[in-house]
């Protein structure tokens, strides 16, 4: 990040043109001193002969000479507080940075910049976003969050998105400590979100800048929230879900599951079923969360009768329409080389003995997050064909390294998924994990997985990368996908 700072101030100086370098090749033998006594010269124009000396002539001796009478004459100008700007953006280590951080905010306020704004914006969002990370990791929180406080939302976003989140993920504070910190910031940020600071010409406009900035609180939300159910703060974390926008409101099916649990965790029974129903809309479920919509449904019914026809009803027709519209878009045809790996087991199974059954293989990896992120709809769609002796779900590790045998059967018994696993071949030719992936891979042009594919009669039919987020999502993608399969003549 401290690189990238940097980069940018160099990158803007470097903004001169012909036009410019012919508008200026008068001053090619001004001494300095002469250029900044010129009353004809403004701020800027002297800027750009300086730009002219350092980058067309390479003249950087008189280019150095201009850039300090520069300064000395406009001491509170642009080209002083971006100059000022580069020399803070480097440190050896956190103290480093924060000395010439804070020396730098002294010299040129945030508050006065903002009171008088001239499109230098992002030399205060990353100044803040050094000095905040400095200060964090450094345990400087009161300076951390007295920093916080003025900044517009965009920039206190960052700073929460960077320290906050990554304390969160990698418990890099204790949690009353983090709850501390976390607690202003988040309620700064529920202030803030509408003050329009992502707006920015050739970037975002108005709705657009306001559609990122709920996105992101949505996202900070979701942690903050994660932060007090793990704290077991239940009735606080209730507050803050009427602070998520429309479409984050049901659209994370992790933060939908959390919700659930701190609805049971409250005695909140009249609005656990009405939720979860909006969640079937969104189609954002997880397994838990379908499993207690069955006990609410039987709760009230008296029994599960009618209960597949309940769910479906609360889908709508539309979105179904376009979830098989995507499938049919991926459906494909293409032949592929015929295999023969190891199951968990050690049996050997053969592509060539499948026939005309339906088989979905999941690429994964246990260094994989997203897919491991999936298991859950995976679980979702082997559990439904579970019967079906026309469609066989499997789960193939790829791409490991060391006993991956044993880390992809650890990872899945450990984690109390029901999967039949498969392990890809050792490649001949690099040594890698990977012989089966690897002739699949000209057929999608991608080596990333996540990766599902659908197999019948020595044919990949259907195939698709990533994953959504929303184990419900991919179990009715690939259901739907296999009962078109299915229906074929």
């Amino acid at each position: 990040m401290r690189k990238k700072i940097t980069l940018i101030g160099s990158l803007l100086l470097l903004g001169i043109t012909a036009v410019h370098a012919q508008r200026y090749e008068q001053y090619k033998n001004t001494a300095p001193e002469e250029l900044v006594k010129n009353k004809d010269l403004s701020q800027q124009e002297l800027e750009a002969v300086h730009r002219y000396f350092r980058f067309e002539l390479k003249d950087d001796k008189r280019a150095s000479e201009l850039e300090q009478l520069i300064i000395a004459k406009y001491p509170k100008g642009s080209f002083a507080r971006l100059n000022a700007f580069q020399k803070a953006s480097t440190g050896k280590n956190n103290e480093e940075l924060i000395n010439k951080g804070e020396r730098f905010l002294q010299a040129f306020p945030y508050e006065e910049w903002r009171a008088n704004r001239n499109g230098q914006s992002f030399i205060y969002y990353n100044t803040h976003r050094m000095l905040g990370t400095a200060y964090f990791e450094t345990r400087q929180l009161d300076k951390f969050l007295a920093m916080c406080t003025p900044l517009d939302y965009k920039t206190e976003n960052e700073i929460f998105r960077w320290n906050i989140m990554r304390a969160y993920a990698f418990k890099l504070l204790g949690q009353d400590t983090l709850y501390n910190v976390a607690t202003p910031m988040i309620n700064e940020l529920v202030k803030k979100v509408k003050d329009g600071s992502y707006q920015e010409g050739g970037v975002f406009n108005k709705e657009q800048a306001q559609a990122n900035a709920d996105e992101q609180l949505d996202n900070q939300l979701g942690t903050y929230i994660s932060l007090l159910r793990d704290m077991k703060k239940y009735e606080e974390a209730k507050t803050y879900f009427k602070h998520l926008s429309p479409k984050g409101a049901y659209g994370s099916a992790e933060l939908n599951d959390t919700r659930l649990e701190i609805l049971l965790q409250t005695s909140d029974e009249p609005a656990i079923r009405p939720f979860l129903e909006q969640c079937v809309k969104a189609n954002t479920m997880t397994p838990r969360m379908l499993d207690e919509l069955k006990k609410q449904y039987a709760k009230k019914q008296g029994s599960t009768d009618g209960y597949d026809q309940y769910l479906a009803s609360l889908r709508s027709p539309a979105e179904l329409e376009a979830m098989k519209a995507y499938v049919k878009e991926h459906m494909t045809s293409k032949e592929f080389m015929p295999f023969a790996v190891e199951d968990a087991d050690g049996n050997i199974v053969r592509s060539s003995e499948w026939g005309d059954k339906i088989v979905v293989i999941d690429f994964w990896a246990t260094w994989c997050k997203p897919c491991i992120m999936a298991f859950p709809g995976m679980q979702l769609l082997t559990d439904k064909y579970a019967k079906d002796d026309k469609v066989a779900v499997y789960l193939m590790g790829t791409m490991q390294t060391g006993d991956y045998k044993g880390k992809s059967t650890g990872y899945v018994k450990k984690e109390g998924f029901r999967f039949n696993l498969l392990h890809d071949n050792i490649s001949k030719s690099t040594g890698g994990q990977d012989e089966v992936f690897k002739t699949f891979v000209p057929f999608f042009q991608s080596s990333a997985i996540p990766r599902k594919v659908i197999l019948k009669d020595g044919v990949m039919r259907y195939t698709s990368e990533g994953y959504s987020g929303s184990p419900s999502k991919l179990a009715e993608e690939l259901s739907v996908a296999i009962e078109i399969l299915k229906n074929e003549q």
